[in-house]
């Protein structure tokens, strides 16, 4: 059950949906968010299997109890719960702010774009899916799930059915507009293109409520196990 609930926490990610939205605006948009999302889920899953079998494999923590297991959750946690501290405060906005201004000005508008959204925007299958590949690496809550499964008693495949089953709740924003492209186009674009200006008003706010959530559960879970 804990291992959903950190999906759940890991689904909320702007990342996934500003992709999304860069996508529904490319003429191909069913092939390449297809492939933006079978690029995501072969890099996500990939490495979870790899995390998962190694630190079965290396014996450093058998259940949640153990140093490794603890010791996760309490940095995990603390990290978290300073983001947190980040957002509300807004110093990550001072930091962006002072980045810019050490930086020459550039004249084309479009070198200042990330580099991830200029990959987006060409256009390509391969190149979407190669974005795909490079954009979703492993979030906190993502990380420390597999740490779960790692030192939970579970069979091989239940293992991998766990992973998989965490990274279909995870990839959730971009799962539902690809299936709703296919089934109710029009109306898949305009609830797309809500949820993105509700998200661009609110994204801050609900960082830093997941943040403080995420730190404050795993800070007590990793005491209580100490």
């Amino acid at each position: 059950m804990q291992v959903f609930l950190l999906a759940l926490e890991a689904a909320l990610y702007p990342t996934l949906l500003a992709a999304v939205v860069i996508l529904l605006a490319q003429p191909r948009r069913v092939a390449l968010l297809g492939a933006y999302l079978a690029g995501g889920l072969v890099m996500s899953i990939g490495i979870g299997l790899v995390i998962v079998f190694a630190v079965k494999g290396s014996g450093v923590a058998t259940t949640s109890k153990s140093t490794f297991s603890w010791t996760v959750d309490l940095a995990v946690g603390g990290l978290s719960l300073l983001v947190a501290v980040a957002l509300a405060t807004r110093a990550d906005q001072r930091y962006r702010q002072r980045r810019h201004a050490k930086k020459p000005p550039k004249s084309d508008a479009k070198n200042r774009d990330p580099w991830s959204e200029r990959l987006l925007a060409r256009g390509s299958v391969p190149i979407v899916f190669f974005a795909g590949v490079l954009i979703n690496v492993p979030g906190a809550a993502y990380l420390v799930a597999l740490k779960d499964i790692a030192v939970a008693n579970h069979s091989t495949v239940q293992a991998i059915l766990l992973i998989v089953a965490f990274n279909l709740i995870m990839f959730a924003l971009a799962e539902v507009p690809f299936i709703g492209l296919i089934v109710a186009p029009a109306r898949t674009e305009a609830l797309v293109d809500r949820f993105d200006r509700w998200l661009s008003r609110n994204g801050r706010n609900v960082a830093m409520v997941v943040a403080t959530v995420l730190g404050v559960y795993l800070v007590v879970r990793g005491i209580v196990n100490s």
